[in-house]
Order: C-alpha cells, then structure tokens, then sequence
C-alpha cells in the first residue's frame, strides 16, 4: 500500500519519513497531481503507476511525498531538500527546464538509455531533447505539455482563425488579437483573448511564445537565445534583439483604451485557474492553455451546474455544428513546451529499486494510463489511437505535431533566475501604472542571469 508520507508542507517533515538503510522503502517526490480526486493529489495517475510498481515488487513500499501545485514552489522545495540531505528522496518528478541545473549540482544520476526495459528509442524526439544536458540525459521523460489555443467554436470559424494566424506570419499574434477583437465586438463578450499573465512562471511562458515567434521570423532563421546548439545551454541573448514580439501585448494592456482592451487587466494577476474560468464561463472568444483544459471542460458539458451546461467539445480545428456553446483547439502562433521526467537522486541508498521504478513509470502501458487522464505522453505509441472516435484520434495526431515544432525554454543551469529577471522585466512592461524599463537593461540583465549572475548594484541602468 503506497504511504502518503506528506502534504504539500512537504520538507518540514522529510525527516519523518526516512527510515533506516535496511528498510525497503522508496521515497518519490511528486507535484500535486492534476488529476487526482483528492485534494492532497492522492487518486490520480502519478498514485496509479506507483501503485502498479509496488505490486510488481512485494515487499517494497514506495512513500509519495507531495510538493506544491506551483512549479516555481516545487523546485524551491526540492532544492532546499537537496542541500539539507541528498537521501531525502530515491526518484524525482523534476520540470524538464530544471534538469541543467539539478545535473551539475550533481543531484540526479544520468539515465542509461541502453537498458533494455527502459526502450529509450521510443520517447518522443522533443521528449529525448528536453532532459539532456551537454549531451547526456538526466532524467527519464514522464509526460510532455504545449500550449494550445482553445477558441468559441460557436462564435469563430476555425478557418478564420487559420487566415489570421497564416495571412501574415511575421504578425500573427497581432492578427489573432485583431480577429478576438472583431469576435467580441460582434457577438458582445467582454473580451477576446486571455491567457496566464500573473508574475509566476505562466506568464514566463507566455511571454516567451510571444518572443520566440518574433525571433524565429518568417524564415524562422533567427534566435532569441543564442549558444543552444547540440545541447549546449544558452550563453546570451541574440544582440540583434529587440524584444519586439512584446509589443502586440504592451500595446493591450498599456495603450488600450479603457473598457476597449481585448484582454482583460486583471489578467495581469491571473493563473491556469482565472483564465480556465473565464473561459468556461463565456468570457472570451479565445484562451491559452495547455492540453490538460480539455477534460476538464467535457467534464462541464456532462454536468448540470455549470454556466451553460458547459461547452460542447468540437475536437482539433472542428466548427459548431448549431448554436450551443462550444469549444476547439488549434495551435498558437508559437507554442512553448512544459513537461517533467523522473530522475533518480544521487543520494538514493537504493539505485536498483529506484530505477526500477522509473522504467514501471515510464513504460509503454504507463503512457496508455497518462493518455487516458488527459496528459500528454512522452511515448510516440501513446499518441496511436486503436479505439475512440476520428476526432479523438485527429485532436492526439495534432498534439504530437505542435510538441514537434514547440520550443523549449532556454537551457541553462541558471533557469529559475533567468525565468525570474525574464517576467519580472515582462511585468513593469505590461503594467500600466509602472515605468517601461529599457530593453537594453532587459538584454543586460537576462545574459548576466545565464551567466548565474545577479544585478544589484545598478550596473545594467541605461543612460537613457
């Protein structure tokens, strides 16, 4: 029986939970699971694929130890435990974007991708990519995730959105905030577009989709960051950059006229959780979300105490087929990719078990248990559909195309401070009661943050 050894005050009883070195138990820390029944994150599927493990593996238990729903807490967490004592956890469920770090703290062992049960060559090639560092892997792929943009299918044809995105490459986010304009005027909603804008790693990411697209160009010739090739982790950002991608949202949430805005302000403050509601409750044309928004959202429709009885799902680019509220996803202009992999710790007292483990996690029916709660595999098997409907099947070939032409974030050992100087340069820009800061501070900044460097002393202010 699997043993939840702590809530989300995960480290303050860490000790509590280690045993002798005799005992045969496993310790694996967990982010809350998203599609877990139980407000601690126990009854979803990361306690499932433990669980299948366990019974595999009779005499061994495995204590989960749950860290905070927040990516930016869970790494903070996980750091602390790591200095404080390397055997406080045997696996760990880590973001991909951490795993530079975490490899050269020498916190996790690099994955032997020749093991015969771990069939490495089956993981997605994105997947494969995300947990190298400088060449190795260091942490074996669990799921993968990419922002989609889900869109009223009622309100909007997908073909318009199409046009939009595709007439004009180089501004495609601007046409798409035009066409959300058009769209709530006509059908009256208080706004068209939203997404994750709050001061936490959400609006790193959609930040950084912005930036990106810019940066690609038409010819998608260009960088944002520069040092990246063959693994090797970011050295700087691209001198030739402006920050230019930034502009369609500066211009929303900055130069809009009051009540004219297409995103609403108070996005600035708002999480998964705000621009989900806003969407299910019919408050704009389009959102950014990840692929995790569509379960939830069936679940509305099969539901009787939701506004609208929820929105009927119309799958991968799909149109309404009569006037009741309903909802599809199609890729963004420029889509960021998330994701996590196990790794196994450097202090574990028990490798074998451990890595065990991971390859029970990350196998092949493993995947088949992610894809049916409504996570993305890292497995290319668990994006072929044998049963279900076409468009089921459409919607998950789609989703493995957009995880092949998203970009993961910068690759650095120094990520959660470039992740913070990043938005917090972001933040003063979009907020409009606070000074634009230049982008040349912004430039000097973010490559002193990839070098580990902190700016305290005023040395990145411009003269301007």
């Amino acid at each position: 029986m699997t043993a939840v050894c702590a809530s989300l005050l995960l480290l303050l009883g860490t000790c509590a939970c280690t045993g002798g070195e005799d005992e045969q138990v496993l310790r694996i820390a967990l982010p809350v699971d998203v599609t877990a029944t139980d407000v601690n994150g126990d009854g979803g599927v990361y306690t499932q694929l433990v669980r299948r493990w366990e019974e595999q593996n009779p005499g061994w238990d495995v204590d989960i130890l749950w860290l905070s729903p927040r990516a930016d807490e869970q790494r903070s967490q996980l750091a602390v435990a790591m200095q404080t004592d390397p055997a406080s956890y045997d696996v760990v469920l880590i973001d991909n974007q951490w795993v530079p770090e975490f490899s050269e703290r020498s916190w996790i062992r690099a994955v032997d991708t020749e093991h015969d049960d771990l069939a490495w060559n089956g993981f997605l090639s994105r997947a494969q990519q995300a947990v190298c560092h400088l060449d190795r892997p260091w942490a074996v792929p669990l799921h993968m995730d990419v922002g989609l943009l889900y869109y009223r299918a009622d309100l909007v044809d997908p073909d318009d959105i199409a046009e939009a995105i595709e007439a004009d490459d180089a501004n495609s986010w601007q046409e798409l905030l035009e066409l959300a304009g058009e769209v709530r005027d006509e059908h009256g909603l208080p706004y068209g577009y939203t997404g994750q804008f709050g001061n936490y790693e959400g609006l790193t990411v959609n930040a950084l989709e912005f930036l990106l697209h810019d940066a690609a160009g038409p010819d998608g010739g260009q960088e944002l960051f520069i040092g990246e090739d063959d693994g090797a982790c970011a050295t700087a950002v691209a001198t030739s950059t402006e920050f230019g991608g930034l502009r369609p949202l500066e211009d929303e949430f900055t130069h809009g006229r009051a009540g004219e805005s297409v995103i609403p302000a108070s996005a600035l403050e708002e999480t998964e959780t705000e621009s989900l509601n806003r969407f299910r409750d019919g408050d704009v044309v389009f959102m950014r979300h990840w692929p995790r928004a569509v379960p939830q959202l069936q679940a509305d429709a099969g539901g009787t105490e939701t506004l609208q009885e929820g929105l009927e799902w119309v799958g991968w680019g799909g149109k309404a087929e009569g006037a009741e509220p309903a909802f599809g996803v199609l890729p963004l202009p420029t889509a960021v990719l998330g994701g996590n992999g196990l790794a196994v710790t450097e202090g574990t007292r028990h490798p074998e078990e451990a890595w065990s483990l991971v390859r029970t996690m990350t196998d092949e029916d493993a995947q088949e248990d992610l894809h049916a709660s409504g996570l993305l595999p890292a497995r290319r098997s668990g994006y072929q559909l044998e049963t279900g409907s076409s468009t089921d099947a459409h919607y998950w070939e789609n989703l493995r195309k957009v995880i092949d032409q998203g970009y993961l974030r910068p690759r650095t050992p120094y990520y959660p401070y470039v992740s913070e100087v990043l938005r917090r340069h972001v933040h003063l820009r979009l907020h409009p009661t606070t000074p634009d800061p230049s982008f040349e501070d912004m430039s000097c900044e973010l490559n002193a943050a990839l070098e580990g460097i902190a700016v305290t002393d005023g040395s990145c202010e411009s003269d301007s």
